[in-house]
């Protein structure tokens, strides 16, 4: 396992672009860091960066590894926040966004166990499917599903959903059950998303991944009701396996295409940057991992 340190000063560098400016943002010695440097590269069996007398770049391999670097970087100084203050002190505000198809009776209860663990901390929970700024609108945290585009802010994974395509016996028994992608096409969907969202279900993981495009039936903001129309007869939904886990053992809707299990959703915690990660944000979103880590928990969560 590479070194943690070594990792950390590596990032360093890359931040501050150059050794001379890291050694002044850590407070090391340049030949310190230097001579760590070397040695995670002598370790890793790559070249990290490409250096001269004056310039200073990221090799390709090293552009991938800085990424995964300041991600354990982040979670460890998480961490150590979360085990360096106790619960009185953590306080202040904390504004947080939300998107509308998340379960808001689970979000109330994981709210109300915060702010009883944490009395003084004032929260600001706002439902958006708005892509919201985080400086710009005053949000500290806004909780997001994957993939992220790319920007200056850091992501922390919370958790993972997995995705099933259902419909009800009714409806199949109408339009007929599709045995292949291509046949999928041809049916009716039931859409989770935004105005923004294009009618469209990524099929398969890996190498054997297809997209295909669909007869959007109607578009919805919220599970609850995509569950609900495709209990009712109205089309192919696609929901997460825990919440219509009930109704695929009841019979009430039925796996469509099983043998094309598809990639799992990943949902983020965002937050605007690493240096102005406050302790609050750093509890909450340990807090929120916690409490939805299981798949149980998640039962309920986007509905």
């Amino acid at each position: 396992m590479p070194d943690l340190n070594g990792m950390a000063l590596f990032a360093a560098v890359v931040r501050s672009q150059g050794f001379s400016q890291a050694a002044r943002d850590t407070g090391m010695p340049k030949s310190t860091i230097s001579r760590k440097v070397a040695q995670l590269e002598e370790e890793l069996g790559v070249r990290l960066l490409q250096r001269d007398t004056r310039n200073l770049s990221l090799t390709q391999v090293g552009s991938l590894f800085y990424q995964h670097c300041e991600t354990i970087v982040n979670e460890l100084e998480a961490a150590k926040a979360v085990i360096e203050h106790t619960h009185a002190d953590v306080s202040g505000s904390l504004r947080i966004a939300i998107p509308v198809s998340f379960s808001q009776e689970l979000i109330s209860n994981l709210c109300s166990g915060f702010m009883r663990l944490y009395p003084s901390v004032e929260l600001d929970v706002q439902f958006t499917d708005s892509d919201v700024g985080l400086v710009g609108e005053g949000y500290d945290i806004a909780i997001k599903y994957g993939p992220l585009q790319p920007s200056d802010n850091v992501a922390r994974l919370l958790f993972e959903r997995h995705p099933i395509l259902v419909a009800s016996p009714g409806y199949l028994k109408q339009f007929g059950t599709p045995a292949t992608p291509k046949e999928l096409g041809q049916h009716a969907g039931i859409l989770l998303g935004t105005t923004r969202s294009a009618p469209i279900w990524p099929l398969g993981k890996g190498g054997r991944k297809t997209m295909v495009a669909f007869k959007r039936r109607v578009r919805v903001n919220s599970a609850v009701m995509v569950r609900q129309l495709a209990l009712d007869d109205f089309g192919i939904a696609m929901l997460s396996h825990a919440q219509c886990k009930k109704d695929l053992a009841s019979g009430a809707l039925v796996p469509i295409l099983p043998e094309w299990p598809m990639e799992p959703f990943k949902v983020y915690g965002v937050y605007s940057s690493r240096k102005q990660l406050a302790t609050n944000i750093s509890v909450f979103l340990d807090f929120f991992t916690k409490r939805f880590g299981s798949q149980e928990s998640l039962l309920g969560l986007m509905g």
